[in-house]
């Protein structure tokens, strides 16, 4: 799998990423910040997403990706994108890059779900046997869903996905690493 392809696959996302950190940094549309995605609802005593997931976090992405997603499209030419496999992302760039960050977005619910229902609080991490799982988890929790996104238009390639597995296992970590350095995020993983 030529690193090209899963780069070009890859970078709408982790450019659409990118904005969103700058989003928060930069305390951007503090009203939607404020506006929890579970609406304040709860689950046997507990909150559904909890406060890190907010109607900002999935707009910004959402909408970040399908900006970056256009942007790539008008740096590399339909062309490029055609001939890497990625048709989809050169007739349609908007509409693909909202749908990969609409997958990464929903590709983290259910983890949160599960680590509020286990009194992991948010940003925290799991103590004791469950911590490497989490921490495996939440390094992979989005990457499951914008895969699941894009299967909706075609089935990437094992290798892509595999390609895809270990960048995020380095991109990740070194986006946690900097919303920490910037004071976004209290813990890295």
């Amino acid at each position: 799998m030529p690193f090209a392809q899963t780069l070009l696959f890859a970078l709408p996302v982790i450019l659409g990423g990118a904005l969103h950190i700058a989003a928060i940094r930069l305390g951007l549309w503090p009203g939607l910040a404020r506006l929890p995605l579970d609406g304040g609802l709860t689950w046997r005593g507990r909150r559904v997403f909890g406060e890190n997931k907010t109607v900002r976090g999935a707009v910004v992405m959402v909408a970040a990706t399908a900006l970056a997603s256009g942007l790539l499209r008008l740096a590399s030419g339909a062309h490029a994108l055609t001939a890497r496999g990625l048709a989809t992302a050169a007739t349609y760039p908007l509409a693909w890059g909202a749908l990969l960050g609409a997958g990464y977005v929903a590709g983290e619910l259910p983890n949160s779900f599960l680590k509020r229902q286990l009194d992991v609080a948010p940003g925290t991490a799991a103590r004791g046997g469950l911590g490497p799982l989490f921490w495996v988890v939440d390094q992979c929790d989005s990457l499951a869903g914008v895969l699941a996104a894009a299967g909706l238009v075609s089935i990437p390639p094992l290798t892509l996905i595999a390609a895809l597995v270990v960048l995020t296992l380095v991109v990740h970590p070194l986006a946690a690493l900097a919303m920490k350095g910037l004071g976004l995020k209290r813990r890295l993983g």
